[in-house]
């Protein structure tokens, strides 16, 4: 008898822009299930206070964006590993990706990610570069979000529309 593999699949809901639209988030919430983490890149990261009845069965990561208020204390960068991927994530301001990619990518390839998530230019991005792929779900308040699914093998990126 054959032995089947096992795959550990995790799903990641990525927010980012939400700059107050509470309605589309809880429609987001809502629409997607089985997550097993949410990612907030900046601009209305106190949102999902807001909806924490909708989150409690799954952590929530913020990030801190330049029109969220430092009083929050959200942090401006997260690093960390899911599943088989390192990741990085930002609002993006930092990095002056409203001006081009190239200065967030070579600070995600210094820090060995595989993905890079950020947000503050309200357009969606999903592309392959040099051995990392960069992600921006584009803005909450425009109804845009994004889903990413890791295995053990493969990055599943999704960029989705309520």
């Amino acid at each position: 008898m054959k032995e089947s593999a096992v795959l550990f699949l995790i799903k990641l809901l990525i927010l980012s822009d939400s700059h107050g639209d509470i309605s589309t988030l809880e429609s987001i919430l809502k629409k997607e299930k089985n997550i097993d983490a949410v990612i907030h890149l900046g601009d209305g990261g106190t949102n999902m206070w807001d909806i924490r009845e909708l989150t409690q069965s799954v952590p929530v990561y913020q990030c801190q964006g330049n029109c969220d208020s430092s009083l929050y204390n959200f942090s401006p960068e997260l690093n960390f590993t899911s599943g088989s991927k390192k990741i990085m994530a930002c609002h993006g301001h930092r990095y002056n990706v409203k001006s081009g990619l190239n200065t967030i990518y070579f600070a995600a390839k210094e820090k060995g990610a595989d993905i890079c998530l950020y947000g503050h230019t309200h357009i969606p991005n999903n592309e392959y570069y040099a051995g990392i792929h960069l992600f921006n779900p584009g803005a909450v308040k425009d109804g845009r979000y994004g889903i990413i699914e890791i295995d053990e093998e493969k990055l599943i990126p999704e960029l989705k529309t309520i």
